[in-house]
């Protein structure tokens, strides 16, 4: 069977691809599923980020970097989609790489992080167009299977965020996930070890990214029991 593919991108740079590549992949695997995190990214940040973990203690997900291979990395996807469930691929946040692209054409789901603020709202735009590009495109060679959605990152309350969701709801027509996450100190720390929040054990941060993923993989078709 082959791999799902989840593709993370979004051209603005610091609204948070790494971190809910690396938390969605982590808790993936600790559900069950075999799980591969592709980082795209030049600065290699997730492939860093595996790398803090303990040898006793590794990452839940195989972690490799691509970056180098830009948008030929999918000439060696059809090697390894067959050893896993799901491959969840880091997008670097520049307008003028490939590799966005390149990913949107083999992905079963585009997940767009967005953090409740105007500009990451206004420049959503640009990332929205690129998927619904996407689609067309596959769609035209007889391939609909590319789903997308908005994922509400580093989320606060207050009158902010309800303004920003409202616009980010008015302006767009891709849909945005039910379960969002917030901005808890457990996110960052999980760099310093190496390890998803999951890892951590119970927690609001653990319960944030559970629903999420139940929610992701109910999407692309995958059955998935949380374990505690």
């Amino acid at each position: 069977m082959s791999a799902k593919i989840i593709t993370v991108f979004n051209q603005k740079g610091g609204c948070g691809k790494t971190m809910m590549t690396m938390q969605l992949g982590g808790a993936m695997a600790l559900s069950g599923l075999k799980t591969l995190v592709i980082d795209m990214d030049p600065q290699n940040t997730s492939h860093i980020w595996s790398l803090q973990s303990d040898a006793e203690a590794p990452f839940p997900a195989d972690v490799v970097s691509m970056a180098p291979l830009k948008e030929a990395f999918i000439e060696k996807l059809p090697q390894i989609v067959s050893k896993y469930d799901v491959i969840v691929i880091d997008c670097p946040p520049a307008l003028g790489s490939r590799v966005p692209w390149a990913a949107l054409g083999v992905a079963d789901l585009a997940l767009i992080p967005v953090i409740p603020v105007l500009d990451n709202v206004w420049a959503s735009k640009q990332a929205e167009q690129l998927v619904l590009e996407a689609m067309e495109h596959r769609k035209q060679r007889g391939d609909d299977g590319l789903q997308a959605a908005f994922l509400l990152n580093m989320v606060r309350r207050g009158n902010v965020f309800e303004s920003c969701l409202s616009a980010l709801e008015d302006q767009s027509t891709l849909p945005i996930l039910k379960n969002s996450v917030s901005m808890l100190n457990a996110f960052p720390e999980c760099q310093v070890y190496g390890c998803a929040v999951k890892s951590f054990g119970a927690s609001k941060a653990t319960k944030q990214i559970d629903l999420l993923v139940q929610e992701a993989c109910k999407v692309i078709g995958i059955n998935v029991k949380v374990k505690k």
